[in-house]
């Protein structure tokens, strides 16, 4: 029956070779070789016959090493899991927040230059663009032929086109899609 200093003497620096082929950190190899030897002396395990002792340190060292990966997967786990759901909350909040007052912002220009047309013109973008009715039912309304409205549609347009940019034209086209999927 060895005694402990005899006993780390003699397997410490195999215990530790052991640990580095699960565990590529030598610092975290020898924190468990030094655990393992804790543990021998918490729990008088000296008492054993050598051969069962140094399988006993074998093991012991072979199972700390893959309870301490299987914490450090765990760990890796946990930190894509809470950087994924900290890149939605950013995506939410540039979605909600950001995307929301650009498209505000956008939009009160456009009705501002909308306001600014002539009259003839601002009543057929609003007919067109924001209460979202065909050409058909625009002229059915104003009592005009359909070719009137393409043509009135068309020089609208082409008086937007000249005081706003392209980006304010492609929402202020798009304006009809986007109400029809609230």
């Amino acid at each position: 029956m060895p005694n402990f200093d005899q006993l780390f003497r003699k397997y410490h620096h195999q215990l530790f070779l052991y640990a580095r082929k699960f565990v590529a950190d030598e610092s975290v190899a020898l924190d468990i070789t030094q655990d393992v030897f804790a543990q021998v002396w918490e729990k008088e395990k000296l008492s054993l016959p050598d051969e069962h002792l140094k399988a006993y340190l074998f093991h012991s060292v072979r199972n700390h090493c893959l309870n301490h990966l299987k914490h450090e997967r765990v760990i890796r786990r946990h930190q894509q899991f809470q950087q994924d759901e900290l890149s939605k909350l950013e995506i939410q909040y540039y979605e909600s927040g950001e995307k929301s007052l650009i498209q505000k912002e956008s939009l009160e220009r456009i009705y501002e230059t909308v306001n600014s047309l002539s009259e003839v013109n601002r009543e057929i973008i609003e007919l067109s663009r924001f209460e979202g009715l065909k050409n058909k039912e625009i002229a059915e309304r104003l009592g005009i032929p359909i070719r009137t409205v393409e043509t009135r549609i068309f020089r609208a347009l082409k008086e937007l086109r000249q005081k706003l940019s392209q980006k304010f034209i492609r929402i202020l086209l798009n304006l009809c899609r986007l109400k029809d999927k609230v």
